[in-house]
C-alpha cells in the first residue's frame, strides 16, 4: 500500500521555497490528522528560526463568542484551529488593513495579521461584515530550523506562491484543499482521487 501511494501520489515536481505569504497545500498521504488535507499560510520563515503558519481549512467547535467578552453571546464566528502549537494563543487574519485595524501586518496583497485588538473588538461590536474579512485562529502550526524544507524535499507539501486572499478567507473550510489542488493543474488531479480513508481504495 505505502509503495502504490509512493507511486500515485508522490509527486517530484520542484517546489518554490516557501516564504511569507506561501500557502502550502499537504499531499493526500500525509498521516497527521491535524495537517491531513490542510491547506497552510506561511506567516514568516526564516533559516535560523523556522517557519510559521496557519492552517486556514480546519475548524473548530469554538466560536468568537466563547473567548471574547467584547462578542455578543449566540455570535456564530467561528473560530478555527491554526496548528498544534501554542494552543492558548489567539490570531486572526483579515482584509480590513491598517486603517481599520491599526498596526496590522502584512502576509500578502490584500492579507493582514494582527492589529490593535481593541480595534477588532469595536469591528465585531459594531455588527459589520465578517465573512471573507476576518478570521480567528487557536493555536499555530511551527516547524524547526530547515525542518520545512525537509519535508518540501520529501514533497509532504505542494507550495504556492501566488493566489487570491479569498482563498484562505473563504469560509467554505470543506472544499479549500480540493479547490486549491486543482488549482496547481491537471497532474496534482489524481491527488483528489485518493479517498478520506486509503483503506477503502
Amino acid at each position: 500500500m505505502n509503495d502504490l501511494h509512493h507511486d500515485i501520489y508522490h509527486l517530484d515536481d520542484e517546489q518554490p521555497a516557501p516564504q511569507a505569504g506561501s500557502l502550502l497545500v499537504a499531499k493526500p498521504t500525509v498521516p497527521d490528522d491535524v495537517f491531513a488535507r490542510s491547506v497552510i499560510i506561511i506567516i514568516s520563515n526564516h533559516d535560523e528560526e523556522g517557519a510559521m503558519g496557519l492552517i486556514a481549512n480546519r475548524i473548530t467547535n469554538f466560536t468568537v463568542a466563547d473567548v471574547l467578552d467584547a462578542v455578543p453571546r449566540g455570535s456564530s464566528i467561528p473560530v478555527y484551529l491554526g496548528g498544534p502549537v501554542g494552543l492558548n494563543t489567539f490570531f486572526f487574519l483579515h482584509t480590513l488593513g491598517p486603517d481599520v485595524i491599526p498596526g496590522a501586518g502584512v502576509v500578502a496583497p490584500g492579507l493582514f495579521i494582527g492589529g490593535d485588538f481593541d480595534a477588532v473588538k469595536r469591528y465585531l461590536a459594531s455588527g459589520a461584515p465578517v465573512d471573507g474579512r476576518i478570521k480567528f485562529f487557536v493555536g499555530y502550526s511551527g516547524w524547526g530550523e530547515h525542518q520545512l524544507d525537509d519535508e518540501i524535499e520529501r514533497h509532504d507539501w505542494a507550495v504556492v506562491r501566488h493566489w487570491n486572499p479569498d482563498t484562505v478567507m473563504s469560509a467554505d473550510f470543506d472544499t479549500m484543499w480540493s479547490l486549491t489542488v486543482r488549482r496547481l493543474g491537471p497532474r496534482y488531479r489524481l491527488w483528489l482521487d485518493m479517498p478520506l480513508d486509503p483503506q477503502l481504495n
